[in-house]
């Protein structure tokens, strides 16, 4: 029990700063590839009735098949993202859009 109980520690230990690795690189995607119709700080545009990310109920998951595949007037970023900065770019949006 107590090998478990550390090796689940020792896991999430490891999670966290993964998770803050992918925000991180996901910082510099979303300010060459989003801000421009997102906002720098991700409150959406008016102008392109683009919603706020401040608000946004997706999850992680969700917000990587968006960005891929896009919806509605947003394009799809397959061809033009690895799946590694979607990954990020999703993880920066979620970890509250960390400043530059």
């Amino acid at each position: 029990m107590t090998r478990l109980l550390l090796a689940l520690m020792t896991i999430g230990s490891l999670t966290a700063p993964l998770a803050a690795a992918a925000a991180e690189s996901g910082l510099v995607v979303f300010h060459t590839q989003c801000s421009r119709c997102h906002g720098e700080d991700g409150r959406g545009k008016a102008v392109f009735n683009t919603p706020s990310f401040l608000t946004s109920k997706l999850g992680a998951a969700e917000m990587e098949q968006v960005i891929s595949q896009g919806r509605s007037k947003m394009p799809a970023f397959a061809t033009k993202l690895t799946p590694a900065e979607i990954k990020g770019v999703a993880a920066y949006v979620k970890a509250g859009l960390p400043a530059k």
